[in-house]
């Protein structure tokens, strides 16, 4: 039986942030707040700007991908922005059916623009070559600092 992809609402977001917690083993540079995360993805799932699409196979969370819809800052136009995308690592294959479906929800919405987040100390060989392969362009780096 294949997986299954469907959009949650925002009454659904604690299962996913909790299921979320287990990336903080993939990457150092994330902490995830249960409680915050899922009132932040509750509040903006219930305006209209973020969307969380879940992966499922026979009724379990396998894996998830989250994003907001923005307009571009330098010209007005909707892009969606991925915000998290994370499957069990014991499933990875199964996670390009969350990427693909993200496609084609923007194809489907109109959206010209995409934009993947590469955490550079979770699998950074494997997602470049992946994007890279999917059409994705390096746009910018982000550096950031704990003060």
């Amino acid at each position: 039986m294949l997986p299954t992809i469907r959009i949650i609402k925002s009454s659904e977001m604690r299962k996913v942030t909790e299921f979320m917690k287990a990336f903080e083993q993939a990457s150092k540079f994330v902490t995830v707040d249960i409680d915050y995360a899922t009132k932040t993805y509750e509040t903006m799932i219930d305006d209209g700007t973020a969307t969380v699409m879940v992966l499922e196979k026979e009724g379990d969370l396998i894996g998830s991908l989250g994003f907001i819809e923005a307009p571009d800052l330098h010209n007005g136009n909707l892009m969606l922005i991925e915000t998290f995308w994370f499957t069990d690592p014991g499933k990875r294959g199964y996670g390009l059916l969350l990427l693909d479906a993200y496609e084609k929800y923007a194809h489907d919405n109109g959206i010209k623009k995409i934009a993947m987040i590469h955490m550079m100390d979770s699998y950074p060989e494997r997602l470049e070559v992946l994007y890279l392969k999917r059409g994705y362009r390096l746009m910018e780096k982000h550096y950031i600092k704990e003060i």
